[in-house]
């Protein structure tokens, strides 16, 4: 008692969610308040542990917030997901749309996501859904399966991998924009990944030849390809750093045998300068040794400074003279003068010298002074007469003169009275002379000159200026007056100090070029090559300093130092000497070969072809260079008339090819004005076109006024024909738009009764009136459209066309089986006639065939075999008929009915209608039938009309 009464008490007072009952504890579920924190508990511990499924249903239909599922998620089964997603998707006591959008945004949850975007009742809802998607496979699920078609689209956008493009591809079926958008990207990423390819393989290339073009042997086409290829990898885009740095290595290889190549032949081309301009560079070489001379001997007083500029200024030139004179022969005229030249030099710098070693002697007797020792000094030093004397013979002189002894006084009168004698007779004597020589001068000429002497010491111009004061001093010696005379006087000291202003700046440069030839003719990392050109820059660079700071040490240095380079560089010379012979050899077979071409060449020469001979012969004559000056020379002239002659015969064949393109720009301009069809004149157009290719060129202008004029005539051409193949494809398009018009009404069209295939037959009569549709894709898809239409109204005619017979033959059928019970009834002495039924399956024929069966039965016959085999073969003529198959057994009569159409349509091929509608007579006139007969065949026929 104790027992059941706890029982009882337990019962009354456990709550009604905790009752053993499953259909209460679902009950109490509504009396719970997801709102209030302890009885949301109590749902939530029936969702995750009660094990009735409808408790956990009816707990989770009370939590209506998705927020408050979310942390039971992980913790619950797929029912917990189930409501949240269908909460979150819009479905039953679903919050507001927004709410679900500002949770959905905060979900980490894949498969949730998933879910939502899949089955979400709002567009934004699943695209907000979708960008939370990070998962490929789960946005290309969306993209193939999504039932709206802007999730789908955004889905497709976000898949990026090969892998998931190919799956669209193939399994976006249902979305063709989808399938179409990904095939794109793929062939977008094919067409990049063989764009890049080929960058790749064009910067492989250029790379290769950049690093080739050192290498190889040397033509004239080099430094263009050098650029050619520069200027195609800047217009790359920039690879990466190894490969560029691999590049600018080559580039720069490449740039130094090109510098190297053009200042070798730059060198060359300076010693042929300089050897078709021998003479004129050996005339300024003793104008300027003259000009030393005359310097010096245009001075009132010399000293150590003089001398030592006419020492430089003689080694100097000397220098220049030996190496020009080293590699060339010098005229015998110009060697006798630079003889004469030397040896005035050499005078006047022996007296020097002697002056010099008795310089000391000559101050002593001066201070003591021993007219006797002064005598001897002087006439041991043997000063030049003419040569302006230093200060200390002068000294020396005048000491001497004030110690002749004093003469007797008349013999000193009369040496004066003679002496004036002879001075007034000279005074007399020069008077008309010195009269003439004023008269002579032109004072307007030598005040121009004198401002030109001015103008050229402004300018620093030292040579000319000194050669122009000299000449002068010389023209005007005593014939100027005072202010003239002042004025000469001043600008010969500007020259003077023009002259030591030079020799002071140049004495720097001067050392500069010694310690560069002296390291110069020591440095063995350099090629023989290299050691020449520079060699020959220092050299230049040494004449430009002309005589100023010039010493005798300095110039005996830098000449030793450039023999010693001159040894080194024999072999190199040699060989050089024997390039020269070999290019020579080259040049003279060259001419050769165009003095042949110019004997033998065809009337109908391409003049393309002899241009480009032309123009090869000139880069092969450019490039067997350097040759000897002299056979060098003649050979220009030979090689020059060749080409003016090939040049004629190039003007002759352009020519004659000018007046050929004349005539077919007169052909073409005449076409272009006729009125036959456009795409015949284009055709006509296309073939003028190929003979002016294959004309060759006329001359330039020529054959651009042409071109312009064919060109001109041919446009009109091709837009004629343009205008008449749009206009084409304008009637082409208005017809596609009716064959369009009708495909879609045909297609809006289904047909309701046989009648209405009258409807078809219209359509199809337009369609032959519209002609047939052209090729092209829109033309192909509207013609599998319009032939799949037919298909389908075709097959529905026949459906019809099938259920009206099967109506009509059900009709017959109930004929034919009263024609069979009246059969057998006449058998039994009961003869009936059967009335035709009066309804449109029947025609006269019918009629006919019933009154016939109707008249078989009143005369019956004993034996019925015949019309039971005759009602067989007319059922195998249906099977033909309806195209049914046939058994075995039906073989023979196969061939008998066949037989008997084939006769039958001897005359006139019958319709299949009208065979149907005769056989179904002759069916109906057949009799009278053995009942047993007639129900064995009778299943038959009804599958016949059936099939």
């Amino acid at each position: 008692m104790t027992g059941l009464l706890s029982r009882l008490t337990g019962r009354l007072f456990t709550p009604r969610w905790q009752h053993a009952n499953p259909a209460i504890r679902s009950a109490a579920t509504d009396q719970l308040d997801p709102e209030i924190p302890d009885q949301r508990k109590i749902l939530e511990t029936l969702i995750l542990e009660d094990d009735a499924l409808e408790v956990r249903h009816a707990a989770l239909t009370r939590m209506q917030s998705p927020e408050r599922l979310l942390p039971l998620l992980d913790r619950a089964d797929g029912l917990v997901r189930e409501r949240l997603i269908e909460l979150l998707s819009g479905g039953q006591d679903a919050p507001s749309l927004l709410s679900r959008e500002q949770l959905v945004e905060r979900l980490d949850d894949s498969e949730l996501l998933s879910a939502v975007a899949s089955r979400g009742d709002n567009q934004q809802l699943r695209l907000t859904a979708l960008s939370r998607l990070e998962d490929e496979e789960a946005l290309i699920h969306q993209a193939c399966h999504n039932t709206i078609a802007a999730v789908r689209h955004a889905a497709a956008a976000r898949i990026t991998s090969q892998a998931g493009l190919e799956r669209l591809v193939r399994d976006a079926k249902r979305d063709r924009h989808v399938q179409r958008q990904a095939r794109d990207t793929l062939a977008q990423r094919r067409a990049d990944a063989q764009q890049a390819d080929a960058l790749a393989a064009s910067r492989d290339n250029l790379l290769r030849q950049m690093e080739k073009l050192p290498r190889q042997a040397w033509e004239d086409s080099v430094p263009s390809r050098y650029r050619s290829l520069l200027r195609e990898w800047e217009r790359l885009p920039a690879a990466d750093y190894e490969i560029q740095q691999r590049f600018e290595e080559a580039r720069q290889q490449a740039h130094k045998v090109i510098s190297d190549h053009e200042a070798r032949e730059e060198a060359i081309r300076a010693h042929e300068r300089l050897s078709a301009n021998l003479n004129t560079h050996l005339e300024e070489i003793l104008s300027a040794v003259d000009q030393a001379r005359e310097d010096l001997y245009s001075r009132d007083c010399v000293n150590d400074h003089d001398f030592a500029s006419l020492q430089a200024q003689r080694r100097l030139q000397g220098e220049r003279w030996r190496e020009l004179t080293d590699q060339f022969s010098a005229p015998a005229e110009l060697l006798e003068r630079q003889q004469r030249l030397q040896q005035q030099l050499q005078d006047a710098l022996d007296a020097w010298h002697r002056h010099q070693l008795c310089q000391g002697e000559l101050d002593a007797a001066l201070v003591d002074n021993d007219i006797d020792q002064l005598r001897r000094l002087e006439s041991e030093v043997a000063w030049p007469a003419g040569l302006p004397q230093t200060a200390s013979l002068s000294a020396v002189r005048q000491a001497i003169s004030a110690a002749q002894p004093e003469e007797p006084a008349e013999a000193a009168q009369e040496q004066d009275a003679l002496d004036g004698s002879q001075a007034q007779d000279a005074e007399s004597a020069d008077a008309p002379r010195a009269a003439d020589g004023k008269a002579s001068l032109d004072l307007d000429a030598l005040d121009a000159e004198l401002a030109r002497l001015e103008a050229d010491l402004d300018a620093g111009k030292l040579k000319p200026a000194s050669r122009l004061h000299r000449s002068l001093r010389d023209r005007t010696e005593g014939q100027l007056d005072n202010a003239r005379q002042t004025r000469l006087r001043q600008l010969g000291a500007r020259v003077a100090e023009l002259r030591d202003w030079q020799n002071f700046v140049a004495a720097p440069k001067r050392e500069q070029l010694l310690e560069a030839i002296t390291t110069l003719s020591e440095r063995d990392d350099i090629s023989d090559e290299q050691r020449d050109r520079q060699h020959q820059q220092l050299i230049q660079q040494w004449r430009e300093l002309g005589d100023a700071a010039a010493s005798r040490d300095a110039s005996q240095a830098f000449r030793t130092a450039s023999d010693a380079i001159k040894l080194r560089l024999r072999d190199y010379r040699e060989s050089r000497k024997q390039l020269r012979e070999h290019n020579l050899a080259m040049r003279e077979a060259l001419c050769e070969q165009l003095e042949s071409l110019n004997g033998h060449a065809m009337d109908d020469a391409d003049p393309d072809s002899l241009r480009q001979i032309r123009d090869r012969a000139r880069e092969e004559w450019r490039r067997h260079a350097p040759v000897p000056a002299g056979p060098g020379r003649q050979l220009s002239h030979r090689f020059g008339e060749a080409l003016t002659a090939l040049q004629g015969l190039i003007d002759s064949r352009a020519g004659q090819i000018a007046a050929a393109k004349q005539a077919l720009v007169d052909a073409v301009e005449a076409l272009a004005n006729e009125d036959s069809p456009a795409r015949a004149r284009a055709e006509q157009a296309k073939a003028l076109q190929s003979r002016w290719r294959e004309m060759g060129r006329a001359p330039k202008g020529e054959e651009q006024r042409l071109w312009a004029a064919f060109r001109a005539a041919c446009d009109r051409i091709f837009a004629a024909r343009d205008q008449d193949r749009e206009d084409r494809d304008s009637r082409e398009q208005a017809r596609l738009d009716q064959w369009q018009a009708l495909i879609e009404r045909l297609d809006s069209w289904e047909p309701e009764t046989l009648e209405d295939a009258a409807l078809l037959d219209d359509a199809l009569k337009e369609a032959d009136t519209l002609g047939p549709l052209p090729r092209g894709k829109r033309g192909d898809g509207m013609r599998r459209r319009w032939t799949g239409i037919l298909k389908r109204r075709e097959q529905r005619l026949d459906e019809l066309h099938a259920l009206q017979l099967r109506e009509e033959w059900q009709q017959w059928r109930d004929l034919l089986e009263q024609h069979a019970v009246a059969d057998a009834s006449a058998r039994n002495g009961d003869v009936q006639d059967v009335e035709l039924p009066n309804t449109s399956a029947f025609d006269d024929n019918s009629r006919q065939a019933n009154a016939a069966r109707n008249q078989m039965r009143q005369a019956l016959p004993s034996n019925c075999s015949a019309a039971n085999e005759r009602l067989a073969e007319l059922r195998v003529h249906l099977a033909i008929l309806f195209e049914a198959p046939l058994g075995s057994e039906d073989e023979s009569r196969r061939l008998t009915v066949q037989v008997a159409r084939i006769n039958q349509q001897l005359g006139e091929r019958m319709e299949r209608e009208e065979e149907l509608d005769e056989v179904l007579d002759a069916l109906l006139a057949n009799g009278p039938l053995d009942w047993d007969a007639w129900q064995t065949e009778l299943p038959r026929f009804d599958a016949l009309f059936n099939h």
